[in-house]
């Protein structure tokens, strides 16, 4: 589960590092076609994986999207959490404060994976079980594919900084 998230991660942060210019940042506008060519990969990926018939990429597909954005939203909840207690802030945070934002980030951790847990039975209903299991190896596949391409371009992996 925690691999799965680290892949959002890297999903939502490839765009910009992959589009990103050494020492400019690339405009919103470049990290969405960058975000849009990497979710359109991902999709290729799976569906050639999971060996889709037209029938199930009808059902299947709307289900996942709609289990991916409950994620991303959960997700960025939780980094933003995380981002109230970075290294420079925690320091300057009182024990209260600090112990209040990490709370915060946990509760959003646990809200995430809840959220993750709920996908397997949704994608019971609408493919079988075999392809069910071929989905969870084709997400980690792709996250392994996505690190080792950032990786290749000289960089680390979002979880790895």
């Amino acid at each position: 589960m925690k691999r799965f998230i680290a892949l959002a991660a890297c999903l939502l942060l490839a765009g910009a590092l992959f589009a990103q210019p050494q020492g400019n940042k690339p405009s919103e506008e470049q990290r969405k076609k960058e975000f849009e060519r990497i979710q359109s990969e991902k999709i290729a990926f799976i569906t050639q994986e999971l060996d889709l018939s037209p029938e199930e990429a009808q059902v299947f597909w709307p289900v996942y999207n709609q289990c991916w954005k409950e994620a991303m939203s959960t997700h960025k909840e939780m980094m933003d959490a995380f981002g109230e207690f970075r290294r420079e802030k925690a320091d300057a945070l009182s024990e209260a404060e600090l112990e209040k934002k990490v709370d915060a980030y946990i509760a959003a951790n646990r809200t995430t994976n809840l959220v993750m847990s709920e996908w397997y039975p949704k994608f019971k209903k609408v493919l079988p079980i075999r392809k069910v299991a071929k989905l969870y190896q084709a997400e980690e596949a792709f996250q392994q594919r996505m690190i080792h391409n950032l990786r290749k371009h000289g960089q680390k992996p979002p979880q790895e900084k």
